[in-house]
């Protein structure tokens, strides 16, 4: 009601909407994920690998099942990862198709100065 006439926002009304959002429940993964940083390219696009991201959340293999692999692309999209497929080189040493996200590089060191 106050946000809508201007700039002014009763302290009451503050309190409310930091209580409402307090109340929203966080994803355990949101918190560990928002610090990972990938492989910088000489493009400036920053890369990591979807199985990494699993090893880093420490989802064992018999759990990283289709239902993960969509939580997982949900958050990685709220925090600015765009997923892609490549052809890299696997574990095993053999190049062949890769999932992973990337971003630019760039927005994030913009994020955190």
């Amino acid at each position: 009601m106050a946000a809508q006439k201007g700039n002014k926002v009763s302290f009451l009304e503050r309190l409310r909407l930091a209580q409402v959002e307090a109340a929203q429940p966080v994803d355990p993964w949101h918190l560990r994920l928002e610090r990972v940083r990938g492989n910088t390219g000489f493009d400036g696009l920053e890369r990591i690998s979807t199985q990494t991201l699993l090893d880093i959340l420490e989802v064992p293999q018999r759990d990283r099942t289709a239902g993960t692999y969509r939580h997982l692309a949900k958050v990685m999209a709220e925090l600015g990862w765009t997923a892609v497929r490549v052809r890299d080189i696997t574990r095993g040493g053999y190049k062949e198709q890769v999932r992973g996200y990337l971003r630019n590089s760039c927005t994030v060191r913009a994020d955190t100065d």
